[in-house]
């Protein structure tokens, strides 16, 4: 009995070096869109923390492998599955919004740059001049854009608290690369009790990197 005692308190001692058990409400998303893109990104970039912050949802991507079969290798021997491609499907954010919908105007203004829309439609923010915006030609063709220039890198990390601050460490980053927004989903609106209005967006991209932060290597400079 001591002896499974002791080795418990050695486990807990162990997680404790690790910084205890992580929790699924510490982490920050960020879009990195590179010196190729023609998204005019810094229309946003007075925004950015705001749009940050906002995410509330979001999901580390998975992974699996295509496979093929192969068999009669050996006598006896079943079927056996082998690996052959990588595989990256898609993932989800979902974002609160605030009163000026930013969001919102960020992952559709992506989408429709995609699409060749132009420019967003601007009023007054009132009801008489939203009506007064002329809206695009009804015949407009869409000229996609190259993937070089509509796409960017979205790093969703997995942040842990330090002794600062609550996402002072980032034990783990995930690199989509080349990722894009495929579909904004519907926003509910509707009458009734009051909730804040929340806007789910799926990306594609095409393969992804994992970034290892270290605890160890911050005890290693520490001592030193």
């Amino acid at each position: 009995m001591a002896t499974r005692v002791s080795r418990i308190d050695d486990f807990m001692t162990r997680i404790g070096r690790q910084r205890g058990m992580s929790l699924t409400t510490g982490f920050d998303v960020e879009f990195d869109f590179p010196s190729t893109s023609k998204f005019p990104a810094d229309r946003y970039k007075k925004d950015k923390d705001i749009i940050t912050m906002l995410c509330d949802e979001a999901q580390l991507p998975n992974v699996q492998s295509a496979t093929g079969q192969i068999s009669g290798r050996y006598l006896g021997e079943q079927t056996v599955q082998y690996p052959h491609s990588r595989m990256f499907t898609d993932v989800g954010l979902g974002f609160l919004c605030d009163g000026d919908m930013l969001p919102l105007k960020f992952l559709h203004h992506w989408y429709n740059f995609i699409y060749g829309e132009g420019t967003p439609l601007i009023s007054m923010d009132d009801y008489e001049s939203t009506k007064a915006v002329n809206i695009r030609d009804r015949s407009r063709v869409n000229r996609l854009a190259y993937p070089d220039h509509c796409t960017c890198s979205v790093y969703i990390m997995k942040t842990e608290p330090d002794a600062d601050f609550a996402n002072g460490r980032i034990p783990t980053t995930f690199v989509l690369e080349n990722a894009y927004p495929y579909s904004v989903d519907a926003v509910p609106l509707s009458y009734g009790t009051s909730q804040i209005t929340r806007v789910n967006v799926s990306f594609y991209y095409s393969r992804h990197s994992v970034i290892y932060g270290d605890v160890r290597a911050n005890y290693t400079s520490g001592s030193k």
